[in-house]
């Protein structure tokens, strides 16, 4: 951002979105502004749209001197599919802009040809249309912006800030060791367990991970005005974190590695047991790792039943 929109001293992201939720509020038709997965507009009477982007770059969230351009194309839109999902919608069209670096290899057509396939898979995969975008050669790093639009599965959007006191917390996978085992160029985002858990429970908040189950979870419960209690024995940790480690550096690593690209949701307390069993029997991945409660911040109850709250760890972009 140019120096010229006043924010001083901004050293993490998250306190820049929140500089920015400040400076501009969101008009009609926009419903839902800065600081949640996505945009929510009202385009027509009881219609809704739901717009996210994300903007990638090489050598941060994926590097080319490692990974194929197809697994970078896959990437860029599967992590906006993601956004989707935590937002219970469904993709409609991608709008794609590339800065393409003028060195030889990644101004070549296979380069270009592999990024697209990559592309393609996930548009393939999920019935949606690339249906613009821009391009251009710089002198610096390879970027990839995505923006995808999207519609409720149902009747409205899911939102990070709707949690409420009482409410059971589930995530829908393992968490852990994405990024040292490359799953975080692989993986599937979540849209049928998002369409599934539309048709089957009231789901009160959702958000996906993407920057670590600690700080995500942290900033559910700040959007909603709520605290949250999880147990450490109940947070599931993926086989990508070594077995060898001690309890505490594995869950450490489950709580703050980021890039698992789960679903994080709560449901109210009543309605915990039920969506469990239902969810076993359609063999859907559901964990209940803990409930939200009245106040600020996380505790977290470790296997002997002791309270201590937790350390916030995560990604974060430094500005």
């Amino acid at each position: 951002m140019q120096p010229s929109l006043g924010f001083h001293g901004v050293t993490t992201e998250r306190q820049f979105i929140r500089d920015l939720q400040s400076q501009f509020p969101a008009r009609p038709p926009v419903t839902i502004g800065i600081g949640d997965d996505g945009a929510v507009l009202d385009v027509a009477s009881h219609t809704q749209q739901v717009i996210v982007t994300d903007l990638l770059l090489d050598g941060v969230h994926f590097d080319l001197n490692v990974i194929s351009p197809f697994l970078a194309g896959r990437k860029a839109v599967a992590v906006n599919l993601s956004d989707l999902a935590a937002m219970g919608c469904r993709p409609t069209a991608a709008f794609i802009s590339l800065a393409v670096s003028r060195d030889h290899v990644q101004a070549s057509p296979s380069f270009l040809s592999e990024l697209y396939r990559g592309i393609q898979q996930m548009t393939d995969e999920f019935q949606f249309s690339l249906a613009g975008g821009d391009t251009n050669s710089w002198a610096g790093p390879f970027a990839i912006n995505v923006c995808l639009t999207g519609v409720p599965f149902l009747d409205r959007p899911f939102l990070r800030s709707q949690a409420q006191a009482g409410d059971a917390i589930f995530v829908t996978g393992p968490l852990g060791g994405s990024l040292h085992h490359g799953r975080h160029l692989t993986f599937m985002p979540r849209l049928q367990i998002s369409e599934w858990l539309s048709r089957t429970v009231d789901v009160q908040a959702m958000m996906d991970l993407s920057d670590g189950l600690s700080l995500d979870l942290y900033r559910m419960m700040e959007a909603s005005g709520t605290a949250a209690q999880i147990s450490a024995s109940d947070i599931p940790i993926h086989s990508d974190v070594p077995a060898e480690w001690s309890f505490d550096k594995r869950l450490a690593a489950a709580l703050g590695d980021g890039e698992d690209f789960e679903l994080l949701f709560t449901v109210r307390a009543a309605e915990a047991a039920t969506l469990q069993a239902v969810a076993e029997a359609a063999a859907v991945s559901m964990f209940d790792i803990g409930r939200v409660t009245h106040g600020s911040g996380i505790q977290v109850i470790d296997p002997l039943g002791n309270r201590q709250i937790m350390n916030v760890t995560g990604w974060q972009h430094k500005l």
